[in-house]
């Protein structure tokens, strides 16, 4: 039972955790740079890199987030003027193609990312292999793709009750 809570937990809250861990750390890198600017008059070279990075890793994750809430951008309304089966049908027509979207961006995201670690490139300030960077565009796109089954899942199951 316990690890059905945690899953549960983790199917939940996970993507959530993560952007608010992420946020948190672009706030404490941009607090501490603008310290080190503004009273010790010595700023640092990695906090706007860093913060950077943090964004782009979040944004790529906020797509599964935003999956799973139900908050991707869409006409609501054109789809409202549908009767109720209708409706139905087109939002998990729109679920469908994002999974496809998702699907097909993995293998090219993936390429990227291994051709960044084959050539072994670095990021200038904090000298780490930009292939880190670049894994976070398959992870979203897994990410989304697990998110938009779900979603179908539970479109398709909460259906079948009413």
């Amino acid at each position: 039972m316990k690890i059905h809570k945690k899953l549960e937990w983790l199917d939940n809250y996970l993507e959530e955790s993560i952007l608010v861990i992420f946020l948190m750390l672009i706030c404490i890198a941009m607090f501490l740079q603008i310290i080190m600017r503004f009273v010790f008059r010595a700023p640092l070279t990695w906090p706007e890199e860093f913060c950077r990075y943090c964004f782009v890793v979040s944004v790529m994750l906020a797509s599964g987030y935003c999956i799973r809430k139900g908050k991707m951008l869409r006409i609501d309304t054109v789809i409202n003027l549908f009767p109720a089966k209708i409706a139905f049908l087109l939002d998990i027509f729109s679920s469908v193609l994002t999974l496809v979207f998702c699907c097909i961006m993995i293998r090219p995201a993936y390429t990227v990312m291994v051709g960044a670690f084959r050539i072994s490139q670095v990021s200038p300030a904090m000298e780490i292999p930009v292939g880190f960077l670049y894994a976070s565009a398959p992870l979203g796109f897994v990410v989304g793709a697990f998110r938009s089954i779900q979603s179908i899942w539970r479109k398709i199951k909460s259906s079948k009750g009413t």
